[in-house]
């Protein structure tokens, strides 16, 4: 049996390399080969940046909150292609459980993380769009590279945008090197900016939104959405992409002329996973958590859909067989309805949650449930 391992990061607990190693202990020596992948979150710059042989940069910058902190992103291709993620300046993991709330957390940190590499005279930029814990459209991270929002009152102070009533765009201080510099958007997830199923009403709850919040965030990114679009000419409520983020899809496709691509299939392009693939008969993918979100375009059902693309252009005759496995799984019938050929769950049921969260743990559960399931 050959087998590709391509697991994203367990998020809180372990790296997608971490987890890739956990996996591989389940297969005899020389069966089997882990390539680590993300989705446009965490690991996106990692990944990145370790498959094209580059170097980190790492510079000060502003928290969800904006409090001053320390982060890295990638420089490839001689220095004129930056590699970065929402994930390290904005994301999730740099705020406690009780300080996540979107009315507040702002995206200016991933915005000063663009402009110091504008300011490094990088010709693209790549943004990872993923694991953010901001629900503000991108206006935060607008605000960083010289834009101003006006409302009825008048300038909107920078990073305090969110349910501001903006009514007006100002450009005109917007920073210069943005005119010669390419941004390719790749993210995690495919949802509209706004409305249902958008940005807000799914994943505002998970960064600390309650019920009513999510109303409000939602009538606030819906009014956002026809200022973007009227200011830039460009529809984008509904445009692949646009909802990643919190909404940074959006502002980064409306203001900056971006374009939108699945994180997960930059990866596997680059990877060349396709070779692989030629002397495989089984592909092990996962992520921390499974279910119906899965299916939005995480890495799982990236690379359900990459492999089964593979299958088909070799003929349709072959069938790769591809395995999910999470630390929890839930919706297990529609993972299966989508077409994975097994859902498994490496978290023992019953096991406390912070057990399971150790990381060597995690990684012990990891491969006893291969070896369970591949006897």
């Amino acid at each position: 049996m050959k087998a590709i391992i391509a697991l994203d990061s367990f998020k809180g607990c372990l790296t997608a390399e971490q987890a890739g190693a956990a996996a591989l202990k389940a297969f005899p020596e020389g069966e089997a080969v882990a390539i680590p992948v993300s989705d446009g979150g965490e690991g996106f710059t990692t990944i990145m940046t370790r498959m094209l042989g580059g170097e980190y940069r790492t510079v000060k910058c502003s928290d969800p909150l904006g409090r001053k902190v320390e982060a890295t992103y990638g420089l490839v291709r001689n220095g004129l292609v930056a590699v970065m993620e929402t994930a390290e300046a904005s994301g999730m993991w740099r705020l406690s459980p009780e300080e996540r709330n979107p009315l507040v957390a702002s995206t200016f940190g991933t915005g000063e993380l663009i402009a110091d590499a504008l300011e490094e005279g990088v010709e693209e930029i790549w943004l990872g769009l993923g694991g953010s814990a901001t629900c503000d459209g991108g206006t935060g991270l607008l605000q960083a590279l010289g834009y101003r929002f006006i409302t009825p009152g008048g300038i909107l102070e920078d990073g305090h945008t969110v349910l501001g009533n903006i009514i007006e765009i100002d450009s005109a201080h917007r920073h210069k090197a943005l005119s010669r510099c390419r941004i390719k958007g790749f993210y995690d997830v495919s949802v509209p900016f706004c409305g249902t199923g958008g940005s807000a009403r799914v994943f505002a709850p998970q960064k600390g939104a309650g019920e009513e919040m999510v109303d409000a965030l939602d009538l606030w990114m819906s009014q956002l959405c026809n200022v973007y679009s009227r200011f830039s000419g460009r529809e984008i409520r509904n445009t692949p992409g646009s909802g990643a983020a919190g909404g940074i899809g959006g502002a980064l496709r409306a203001m900056l002329g971006a374009s939108m691509t699945p994180g997960i299939w930059h990866i596997l392009e680059t990877s060349e996973i396709g070779r692989a693939l030629d002397t495989c008969n089984l592909v092990i993918t996962g992520e921390g958590s499974a279910d119906r979100q899965t299916l939005y375009g995480k890495v799982p059902s990236g690379v359900l859909e990459y492999v089964r693309r593979y299958d088909y252009e070799c003929g349709g005759a072959r069938h790769t067989k591809v395995v999910l496995l999470a630390g929890q799984v839930s919706d297990r019938q529609e993972l299966l309805d989508a077409g994975f050929d097994a859902v498994l769950q490496s978290t023992p049921e019953g096991m406390p949650l912070e057990e399971a969260l150790d990381p060597q743990t995690a990684m012990k559960n990891i491969t006893s449930a291969l070896n369970g399931s591949l006897e």
